[in-house]
């Protein structure tokens, strides 16, 4: 019995797909109304999720607890961790 699954590695491929599709990859499709200064804000986004993605290298180097963002809000504070869970989950929702 030949029962094809998908592994971890799609699971992960298919999932960041979908993240990236909706985030910055889309970002020109759906500024490309507003002109030229489109190129403005997608360079400023990029920036942005470079900044972001440093931030965290160096937090992962420095506390490699498992996590993400929420572990290190913890870290400072309970009420903090508590509110950025309840924001991510919030964000992830399809309203």
């Amino acid at each position: 019995m030949n029962t094809k699954k998908i592994g971890l590695v799609g699971c992960c491929a298919i999932v960041a797909g979908n993240m990236m599709g909706s985030g910055i990859s889309m970002l020109p499709a759906n500024l490309a109304v507003i002109g030229s200064i489109t190129i403005l804000s997608w360079v400023l986004s990029i920036i942005g999720a470079l900044g972001l993605a440093y931030v965290f290298a160096k937090l992962g180097a420095i506390d490699p607890e498992e996590g993400g963002p929420v572990a290190y809000a913890m870290e400072v504070s309970p009420i903090l961790g508590s509110q950025s869970q309840i924001v991510y989950f919030l964000c992830q929702l399809d309203w």
